[in-house]
Parts: structure tokens; C-alpha cells; sequence
């Protein structure tokens, strides 16, 4: 189902965690494009680090770090996902999408934690089912019923 506003701007904030926390070149492809956005390494989506030059328009995608290994032939891991952003729900979706494939794909579990909310007060979360399904369900949409898409 398409959301009920194509036209309408979302606000999502949240994250996503990764378990067990992936390695940074399993994610490579995501931080190099040529797809936008450039995803970052950074502690969180305030980090000055994780803006990059598209941000205001792509919004902050921050790869959060586990932990950085003190043997640096051992990969950085990532643990979640940081998202802020404003934009129409597929410029959301899709970057969010290619995130928790490579995850899957790399035999890592995900768990959303992303609220968002629509230009008209509309409010949900954005649910990612194990098998990599991603679900925008409304939990509040004044005026009408709340939907799922």
C-alpha cells in the first residue's frame, strides 16, 4: 500500500540496531556510493562528523560504532543505525532498505526504533520484520483511520 500523503513530508528520527554488531566493510557500499545518501561512521546523528555535504538534503544516516578494536587489524563494528531526516517516505524507505539487506545478507539481525510523523500530525513508527520487510504503520492520523503501508 502507498502511504496516504505521497506528496507529504516525514520526519524520521531513531535507529535501527544491528545484533551481533556488523563489521564497517560489510557496509562499505553504503558509505561510498554512488548512491545518495553517504551513510557515516559517527557516535550519533548530532555528531559534527555525521553531517555530510548532502545532508541537507539526504538527511544524517550514522553508522554508530560498537567499539573500535585496539588492534587495527581487527574491523570497526557497527552497532546500530542513527537516522534524522525530513523527506517523502520512498526517499526514507529506500536508503533504509539497502541498510538492512546488506545487514541480512551478512547474517546479522535488525530491530527498528524509528518514529516518524507527517506534515498533517500524522505519527507511527517504522517496523522492520526479520525477514527485511519494512513497514511504515501509523499509530495517529487526525481526521482519519490510521493505516500501514
Amino acid at each position: 500500500m502507498e502511504p496516504p500523503h505521497m506528496g507529504y513530508d516525514y520526519s524520521v528520527q531513531g535507529t535501527v540496531q544491528v545484533t551481533p554488531p556488523i563489521p564497517v566493510p560489510a557496509l562499505r557500499p553504503l558509505m561510498q556510493g554512488p548512491d545518495l545518501p553517504i551513510f557515516c561512521l559517527a557516535p550519533s546523528v548530532e555528531d559534527p562528523y555525521a553531517a555530510g555535504p548532502w545532508s541537507d538534503l539526504v538527511g544524517v544516516w550514522a553508522l554508530i560504532p560498537e567499539d573500535v578494536p585496539l588492534d587495527q587489524a581487527q574491523p570497526i563494528t557497527v552497532s546500530a543505525l542513527a537516522v534524522s531526516h525530513v523527506s517523502k517516505s520512498g526517499s526514507i524507505h529506500q536508503p533504509l532498505a539497502r541498510f538492512v539487506r546488506l545487514c541480512l545478507a551478512a547474517g546479522h539481525e535488525v530491530a527498528s526504533e524509528l518514529k516518524f510523523h507527517g506534515e498533517e500530525g500524522e505519527r507511527g513508527e517504522i517496523q522492520v520484520a526479520p525477514s527485511g520487510d519494512i513497514q511504515w504503520v501509523e499509530t495517529s492520523a487526525p481526521g482519519r483511520d490510521p493505516v500501514r503501508w
